[in-house]
């Protein structure tokens, strides 16, 4: 039988586009977040509003949380006022968090005693991209679960891979973040070196984007890095815990990762700036202030 009665909890960048197309989808939809105005914005398209996460995932088939970060999800599950005291066998909860694979795989074995459903669904794109349909999501769990709720989320996103068992999809995501976030360092490496050698900005993002150095990042933000226009679009204090959580899986598998762990230091002296909310492309500025650039912003 399809799924027709869905919560979300959490309804920020990520989550309010989600709800919204699974409203469009003709989904029975009940939504929570801290944030009342986020859920008053989506009850005209037909969101029903509730007082707590409690409930929002009772008498849900499925419960999809789009939290901020672990302890968040922790906290939404199993703390005080948590979702755990209402859960009932067979209901599906799904965690579109970028976790710590191991913390994700252990939530599913708890669960598993109540007979509750645990998927890890992480996603990859941006804010921009989530309201245009274009997530891909990752999932991590049970093959028959990742089943039935697969024709929800292709509702969502434009794409929906089954990785692996608990914790598996978890480990994705920080390798797709890894592998973005090097991408990210050598843009900014590269257009810094064009600034200082006095290239037209223009012609630099031109012959860029032209050819075998673009990226997605840089088709996205190049422009505004090259104004010096750094305002959030991914925010650099969700990137300080994203590449946290990266140098720490590293370890834990005895991988050496030298380059992300360098990163984790630039964008750790941008946060501690006080840039938490800029994009995490601003790590540019400390690029250019150890190379002398001056320029208005």
């Amino acid at each position: 039988m399809a799924i027709q009665n869905i919560s979300v909890i959490g309804l920020g960048s990520m989550g309010t586009p989600m709800a919204t197309f699974l409203l469009k989808a003709g989904y029975r939809l009940k939504g929570f977040d801290i944030l009342k105005r986020r859920m008053s914005d989506l009850v005209p398209f037909g969101l029903k509003p509730v007082s707590s996460a409690r409930a929002a995932a009772t008498g849900a088939e499925l419960i999809i949380l789009s939290l901020p970060n672990w302890n968040a999800v922790q906290e939404v599950v199993q703390g005080k006022e948590g979702i755990l005291q209402v859960l009932k066998r067979g209901q599906i909860l799904v965690d579109t968090t970028t976790v710590p694979p191991w913390e994700t795989a252990a939530m599913g074995k708890r669960l598993a005693t109540r007979g509750v459903e645990w998927m890890n669904l992480p996603v990859s794109g941006s804010a921009a991209e989530a309201r245009e349909g274009n997530l891909v999501f990752m999932a991590g769990g049970k093959r028959s679960v990742f089943k039935k709720i697969k024709p929800v989320f292709d509702q969502i996103g434009r794409k929906t891979i089954y990785v692996g068992d608990h914790g598996k999809a978890a480990m994705m995501k920080l390798i797709v973040n890894h592998i973005l976030f090097i991408n990210q360092a050598a843009a900014v490496e590269g257009l810094t070196v064009g600034l200082k050698a006095g290239i037209d900005p223009d012609v630099l993002l031109d012959v860029v984007t032209s050819g075998a150095a673009n990226s997605n990042l840089i088709a996205a933000r190049g422009r505004d890095m090259m104004q010096g226009d750094f305002s959030g679009k991914g925010a650099l204090e969700i990137a300080v815990k994203d590449i946290g959580i990266i140098v720490e899986n590293g370890r834990r598998l005895g991988v050496t990762i030298p380059m992300a762990a360098l990163y984790q230091q630039l964008l750790l002296s941008a946060y501690h700036r006080g840039w938490h909310q800029k994009d995490a492309t601003i790590v540019m500025k400390i690029y250019e202030e150890l190379s002398g650039i001056k320029r208005k912003r």
